[in-house]
């Protein structure tokens, strides 16, 4: 493991070395230390955990990437993304990875988006601790955890979710990195076999004939707004779970209210690459992925002025056909 993440920090520092505008790697490298087990809320009275990964001697206050696992809000835990966590962390940014209820246990939405703005808030109120800046938290996330990472990004009133978590604390992000994340709930449910169609009717608990506002509500196109945060999407165009028209619907709402978005299709990728560290779909998209914090959170000694934060004005990133990697 070790190796390959060696492998994809070379790599990165590869991409950025020769990127227009990007002299030198995005953050450096760091050694990494990771807090385990951090309880960040209670429900009831069960614990809701997260794993806590910083760079060693890296400058504070930084950015935090708070990244949310797959598993069609069914299944998985923090675990599936250590490694993503370990090597965010190791390029500068803290990063934790954080677990949810999940529907198969009776916990149906909005349970799950509840955690994840309790996960937010609460590095937010533990910004000082993991030396976060509180101003600069991303949210990310592979299928399920990329439609939750949206959800955060895209909606504005979370009151709306009703979590009621870390009274007094934020739990806005600035920016979304969302891997093969579902974008319309309704649209993937009449698209999808199955087994799709089970998943969503056991994360919504009913059907969409029967509660059609229950379903927009749970579709981040629904949200979708010229000034919110800057989104980029990453999905293979051949992935048969969440096929690739989810990401063009969103990318293409996106634009049409002139949003910060940037789509990235991973040519002949299907789903849940994600969860294979080692896999080439990673070591393709991840340096891509530290391409977009960069832009969105340039360190503030050494950010040119056709690199501002896109939080401050909402920009058009990449180009209007979706690159292929």
């Amino acid at each position: 493991m070790r190796k390959a993440l060696r492998n994809l920090q070379l790599l990165t520092f590869a991409v950025c070395t020769i990127s227009v505008g990007c002299a030198k790697p995005p953050l450096g490298l760091y050694e990494t230390q990771s807090f385990d087990n951090v309880e960040f809320v209670r429900r009831g009275e069960k614990p809701i955990l997260m794993d806590i990964f910083v760079p060693l001697d890296a400058p504070t206050p930084r950015p935090a990437v708070l990244i949310f696992h797959g598993g069609g809000w069914a299944v998985g835990d923090r675990g599936y993304n250590r490694e993503m966590a370990a090597f965010f962390a190791s390029m500068g940014y803290t990063a934790a990875t954080a677990d949810y209820r999940l529907w198969l246990d009776g916990d149906v939405y909005p349970a799950p988006v509840q955690d994840a703005l309790a996960a937010v808030k609460f590095l937010r109120s533990k910004a000082s601790d993991y030396g976060i800046d509180p101003d600069r938290i991303a949210a990310c996330g592979e299928s399920a955890g990329g439609h939750m990472a949206l959800l955060l990004a895209l909606a504005q009133d979370h009151a709306a979710f009703g979590d009621d978590s870390h009274p007094g604390v934020r739990s806005d992000v600035c920016a979304a990195i969302d891997i093969y994340g579902p974008t319309n709930m309704p649209e993937l449910y009449s698209q999808g076999g199955w087994m799709v169609r089970k998943i969503g009717e056991g994360f919504l608990g009913c059907l969409p004939d029967d509660c059609p506002d229950k379903w927009a509500a749970a579709s981040p196109i629904t949200y979708v707004r010229h000034d919110a945060p800057p989104v980029l999407i990453v999905h293979g165009d051949r992935d048969t779970v969440v096929p690739f028209s989810q990401a063009e619907l969103l990318a293409e709402a996106i634009r049409k209210v002139d949003g910060p978005c940037e789509i990235v299709r991973a040519k002949g990728s299907g789903h849940g690459w994600g969860l294979r560290f080692n896999g080439i779909e990673s070591q393709r998209t991840l340096p891509v992925m530290i391409d977009f914090l960069r832009r969105v959170f340039p360190l503030k000694s050494e950010a040119p002025a056709h690199m501002q934060r896109l939080t401050e004005k909402p920009a058009s990133l990449g180009e209007p056909t979706p690159p292929s990697l």
